[in-house]
């Protein structure tokens, strides 16, 4: 029997820095050494992306404005997986079949109301023509069903696989001053309430917080001006660092702080509990579901009340045993393994060929 193609649209692989970009890259690697007797997989990729995948998958390279108004040079495969919702600014080639997957509606608090009423109608198109809706947990799930006209067509959720990154190589950054320290990783915007991190750091002469991210936006500049205005002086906000200070910083931090108010999954998180860290969130989108009771709560975002919590959690955290052990477990079940299997058990499905 023909196999049946499979095109994944990993043009974010071209940012590996983002979230987007880190899930591309792991897509990559598994779906290119997944052999499969009813599937063959290929890959649509960012304009001169150069990288050998071996013989198991076939590439196309998008020509980025054309692909956005034209699909001609596309190929036709028998079916389509938008990984991100990103993906909708662009054509699709032929298809049989098409799965689309939203990982947040953060639009709806980021635009203006104009903005937001264009993402919508784009989005509604999609959903219409897919053949499954897929979404990276049950928060966001709710969301789409609350948002758009599904006409009987589930939603499904399928949670982020989150690569296992304790045995990657580590490097400790430049800026790090020895002392005992905080981390907060993300895009540095108003979700993302670092600026809430900077002020609670009055409560911890003792200790750093080292805030890392891209920081090209216009918020940066609010968060810098936190810092400067710091009596104690030990908040730094940082910038973009590598995979392997990303590793040193959470294997040696006293505690990763995430008090964000936009995340469709939150992979920080549980990249940190790989580690067996204290981790604390806030209550907001799904951060509670992701995070289960392996997490420290932030019931309200008031500085003083943040402070107190975390203090009163460190006291003998570390000392736990048991308890840092049920934190890996539970980061391990969020792994890609499992996540490509439930898609690969998706598109046989929708596919009509044989489940194992």
């Amino acid at each position: 029997m023909e196999k049946k193609t499979v095109l994944l649209d990993l043009c974010d692989i071209g940012n590996p820095t983002s979230g987007f970009g880190q899930i591309a890259k792991n897509y990559a690697e598994w779906y290119s050494k997944m052999e499969d007797e009813n599937l063959k997989f290929h890959f649509l990729l960012p304009p001169v992306y150069e990288k050998d995948f071996g013989n198991l998958v076939e590439t196309t390279h998008i020509r980025r404005k054309f692909h956005k108004y034209f699909s001609k040079g596309l190929p036709s495969v028998h079916l389509w997986h938008s990984t991100t919702q990103q993906q909708l600014k662009r054509k699709r080639g032929k298809c049989d079949k098409f799965v689309l997957t939203i990982h947040d509606l953060n639009y709806l608090t980021e635009k203006n109301w104009i903005r937001q009423q264009k993402h919508k109608i784009v989005l509604q198109h999609a959903i219409n023509q897919a053949d499954a809706v897929t979404c990276i947990s049950q928060y966001v799930g709710k969301q789409i069903e609350e948002q758009f006209h599904l006409k009987g067509k589930p939603v499904r959720v399928i949670y982020n696989g989150v690569e296992d990154i304790t045995s990657k190589p580590e490097s400790k950054p430049a800026f790090a001053t020895g002392r005992p320290f905080f981390f907060a990783i993300g895009q540095i915007r108003p979700k993302k309430n670092f600026h809430l991190l900077v002020d609670m750091m009055h409560y911890f002469p003792d200790h750093d917080l080292y805030i890392c991210g891209d920081d090209h936006f216009a918020f940066s500049k609010v968060v810098r001006e936190h810092i400067e205005n710091l009596d104690t002086k030990n908040a730094y906000l940082v910038g973009k660092i590598s995979d392997e200070e990303k590793v040193w910083l959470y294997r040696h931090c006293e505690a990763f702080l995430f008090p964000s108010m936009g995340e469709g999954f939150g992979l920080p998180a549980i990249e940190a509990m790989q580690f067996g860290k204290a981790v604390f969130i806030s209550s907001y989108t799904c951060l509670p579901e992701i995070c289960g009771d392996s997490a420290f709560v932030w019931e309200n975002l008031c500085v003083e009340e943040m402070a107190e919590k975390v203090k009163k959690n460190l006291v003998g955290f570390y000392g736990q045993t048991e308890k840092i052990e049920k934190i890996k477990k539970h980061a391990k079940e969020f792994s890609y393994e499992k996540h490509i299997a439930a898609y690969v058990r998706l598109y046989k499905e929708l596919l009509s060929l044989p489940i194992d």
